[in-house]
C-alpha cells in the first residue's frame, strides 16, 4: 500500500497562510514570505526538469543549506505518484500555478463540498472528490502505482487526515518568521493527541525541514504503539 506522507509548511508561531486568503493573495496579504522557500525556487512554478533532476545528484545531509531547500522541495514532486488538497488550495493555487507542470503531470484529488467536472491543468489531471479526505486518499493510492500519497496546502485537510489516522509521515517545513496572524495549522483543541517520531531534522536556507512518523496506537494492545506503516 502506498506510503501517505503530509508536506506541510508553517511559521514559527504557527500558521500556514498570512490573512486576507483570496485569488488575488492565494497565501494571504504577505504570506509569500512563508512559502518562500519554495516559491524563490528556479524551475519550479515552470516546470522545468532541472529542479526534479537535482534529485539524486546529492543528499540534503551533504549540501549547502541553499541545496538543502532545493533537494527538500525537488523530492516532494519527483517521489510523489499522486497528490491530495483542499479546494480552496485549488481555487486560489490557479493563478498561482497557471498552466505550469507543477504537480510533475501526477494525477490531484482535490477534496471539496462542491461537485466540478475532471480538469487538466499542466498536464495534471484534477478530480474533485466531495466524499471528505479518506475518500480522497483512497482514490489517489489506487493511481499512485505504491509511490508515496501527498497531502499538501489545506491546514483543515491536515488535519483531518491526522485525526482520521490516514497519515504515514508529517513532513513540517518550519519558517523562522512570526507572521502574528493568518491561518493556523493547529488549533488550541484537538479531538485526540496525535504521537509522532522525529525521523531528521535538515536545515535550509530559508526553512528547517522536519520529518515525523506518525504513531498509531493498538487498541487491542493497551499501551503498545505502532508506527503508521506497521
Amino acid at each position: 500500500m502506498a506510503q501517505v506522507l503530509l508536506e506541510m509548511t508553517m511559521t514559527v508561531d504557527g500558521f500556514v497562510r498570512a490573512p486576507g486568503v483570496s485569488r488575488e493573495h492565494p497565501l494571504g496579504v504577505g504570506g509569500e514570505r512563508v512559502h518562500d522557500w519554495i516559491l524563490g525556487l528556479d524551475g519550479l512554478l515552470t516546470g522545468e526538469t532541472r529542479l526534479v533532476g537535482a534529485v539524486g545528484a546529492a543528499r540534503p545531509g551533504d549540501a549547502a543549506p541553499e541545496q538543502v531547500d532545493r533537494l527538500t522541495a525537488a523530492r516532494i514532486f519527483a517521489h510523489t505518484g499522486a497528490f491530495v488538497m483542499g479546494r480552496r488550495t485549488f481555487d486560489a493555487g490557479q493563478d498561482l500555478w497557471g498552466e505550469s507542470m507543477v504537480f510533475a503531470q501526477r494525477p490531484c484529488f482535490v477534496v471539496t463540498h462542491r461537485p466540478h467536472d475532471p480538469i487538466v491543468r499542466g498536464r495534471s489531471r484534477f478530480e474533485f472528490v466531495t466524499d471528505g479526505v479518506g475518500e480522497a486518499v483512497r482514490r489517489a493510492t489506487l493511481v499512485s502505482r505504491a509511490a508515496p500519497v501527498t497531502i499538501l496546502g489545506s491546514a483543515a485537510i491536515a488535519r483531518e487526515a491526522l485525526q482520521a489516522a490516514l497519515v504515514d509521515e508529517l513532513r513540517m517545513h518550519l519558517v523562522p518568521v512570526l507572521l502574528g496572524a493568518g491561518e493556523r495549522l493547529f488549533p488550541e483543541v484537538q479531538a485526540r493527541p496525535v504521537e509522532l517520531e522525529l525521523l531528521r531534522v535538515e536545515r535550509g536556507a530559508r526553512a528547517t525541514h522536519l520529518r515525523y512518523r506518525v504513531i498509531r496506537h493498538d487498541p487491542r494492545r493497551p499501551g503498545l504503539r505502532a508506527s503508521a506503516q506497521s
